[in-house]
């Protein structure tokens, strides 16, 4: 999320506990913040192989993208290289909490230095699902996914409920 840095597993996790929440105002969860640009590195240039800068450049020197575009996929494994990519950002990144805020009346969810309406953040959690921009390898979202999507279907918090659930209420 631009210049924070958190892991599925831990996105999933928070959507989860909130959903289940019986009142959902505020919360504050610890992230890694890349304060400066070049830190953060050119994620089309590690794509490409020709710049390997900041945190994705070292990233993607750890797990190079393969040969074929039709390769890459998220891997429902890759929570197995946590402690590697936690190792790498450590020279890049601060951890901090950041406080997230849910507005009722504009149904805007405020995480850290970001403001998303419910509808924007609703894509973001889509896209988790999906699996991102390459999708899930096999096209099957891991557990921890699953999991998240399930509680959704339940929820009764609108920051968190899809636009599809408001028409099936």
């Amino acid at each position: 999320m631009d210049h924070y840095f958190f892991f599925s597993t831990d996105f999933c996790e928070w959507i989860i506990e909130w959903a289940g929440a019986e009142d959902l105002n505020h919360d504050e969860k610890i992230v890694y913040a890349i304060q400066h640009r070049e830190k953060k590195g050119n994620l089309a240039g590690a794509i490409h192989g020709y710049e390997f800068t900041g945190f994705i450049g070292e990233v993607y020197k750890l797990f190079p993208f393969p040969e074929s575009p039709a390769g890459f996929k998220q891997k429902p494994h890759g929570t197995q290289n946590r402690v590697a990519v936690e190792q790498t950002i450590q020279p890049f990144a601060l951890r901090l909490k950041v406080p997230i805020v849910f507005h009722r009346k504009s149904l805007c969810i405020d995480f850290g230095d970001y403001t998303f309406s419910a509808v924007v953040f609703q894509e973001i959690i889509k896209y988790i699902e999906a699996g991102g921009m390459p999708g899930w390898l096999n096209g099957k979202p891991p557990d921890y996914v699953t999991r998240m999507m399930t509680k959704l279907a339940t929820t009764h918090h609108y920051h968190l409920k899809s636009s599809e659930s408001y028409l099936e209420s």
